[in-house]
């Protein structure tokens, strides 16, 4: 199945899929993220008795999403009853002055969507859930994935929290412009790819966690160290600091995101043990089995992939761009070898050396990349 990106977006088979006919063969597309429907979490999904709400309330009884059985709170993802307004099957709606609808008040288009994309996330297909809030009533959202479907029950095992976790933290974009991703990991649908997914060829995070404990656990890590700004999980304050979010909860390094450098078949990144699960066809891959710097496994993250961007294109760092120049935020066009240059930034092998893309003949190169002529001898000398 498949649906519109700017609407109600939902992820299967990878990514995010538009509507076609019963029966057909759904192919894989790319997940949007924009300021109009990406989440941001500011303290996971289990909110505690006294919590503030940021606008002078605090809940009176307590909340925890992670668990779709919650009378008291108006959660009820199972079969449900006929509640006289509207509301058949499952439902979310809220009695007022409960936890949750203090909870949605805050915020009301964040949280519902965020109430949505826990149910693309966690719910089995076709599972439509409706929502009564405030007197109106509404399609809040359904099934996708179905990595929690124990939520329809009651409380979610911890296998399912995590993975529906992890979908979730692979949604969130505190930067409001848009996104592209490509979704991969050890669950149905999402390790696999088709020629859809190859023009996302480049690596952003592995996302892992659990948000719905007392104390939420937030990972994404990264092949390389990013500064708090080229955290997709990150937006910047007014005052110049970096808010993260839920992520924040790791601490780890600044902005409580960032995991280090290198990769081998057996990852360790700062104190972070991943394996490689599958090599895609299309040359993506996915981890899984992490281990963080407590040593707590991690069975099943989503790992994410995007498609570069062509010069011209806005970006925040250099690996957003095909040309993996990202120049004062625009994707800058980079020099072949023996082309003309004012600096490293703007030639294709980053050797910009007396004004002219590449090294010398007779210098010492390991490719012929490298060099201005294009050739590297066996001897690893610059023709």
């Amino acid at each position: 199945m498949r649906l519109e990106l700017l609407g109600a977006l939902l992820l299967a088979g990878g990514c995010v899929m538009a509507d076609i006919g019963e029966g057909d063969d759904p192919g894989l597309e790319e997940i949007g993220l924009e300021l109009a429907n990406g989440i941001f979490l500011d303290n996971g999904l289990n909110l505690p008795n006294g919590l503030n709400l940021g606008n002078g309330a605090s809940l009176h009884n307590g909340l925890n999403l992670g668990n779709g059985i919650d009378a008291s709170n108006g959660l009820n993802l199972g079969n449900g009853l006929n509640l006289g307004n509207g509301l058949t099957g499952p439902y979310v709606a809220p009695p007022a002055g409960s936890g949750l609808e203090q909870w949605i008040d805050v915020d009301p288009a964040m949280r519902k969507k965020i109430l949505r994309y826990l149910i693309e996330c966690a719910l089995p297909g076709g599972v439509v859930v409706q929502l009564s809030y405030r007197g109106t009533v509404e399609e809040l959202g359904s099934g996708k994935l179905g990595l929690g479907p124990t939520l329809q029950d009651g409380e979610m095992p911890q296998a399912e929290q995590e993975g529906v976790s992890a979908c979730m933290l692979a949604r969130i974009n505190g930067w409001g412009d848009e996104v592209r991703i490509d979704l991969f990991g050890a669950y149905p649908g999402l390790d696999r790819a088709t020629a859809d997914d190859a023009p996302y060829r480049r690596y952003e995070a592995t996302y892992f966690g659990n948000i719905f404990t007392p104390d939420p656990i937030a990972y994404a890590c990264t092949q390389s160290r990013r500064g708090c700004e080229q955290m997709r999980g990150c937006r910047a304050r007014s005052d110049g600091t970096c808010d993260c979010g839920v992520f924040e909860t790791t601490g780890l390094m600044p902005g409580g995101v960032n995991c280090g450098t290198g990769f081998t078949n057996d990852l360790g990144i700062d104190g972070f043990q991943c394996e490689h699960g599958e090599s895609l066809e299309t040359g993506q891959y996915y981890l899984i089995d992490c281990e963080d710097e407590f040593s707590t496994p991690w069975q099943a993250p989503i790992t994410v992939w995007f498609a570069p961007r062509g010069n011209g294109a806005s970006c925040r760092y250099d690996d957003m761009c095909d040309s993996w120049a990202c120049n004062a935020g625009t994707c800058a066009a980079r020099a072949a070898s023996g082309a003309t240059c004012d600096s490293s930034m703007d030639c294709l092998n980053t050797y910009c050396i007396d004004g002219t893309c590449g090294k010398s003949s007779g210098t010492y190169c390991s490719s012929g990349l490298q060099c201005r002529s294009g050739s590297c001898s066996r001897k690893h000398v610059c023709l």
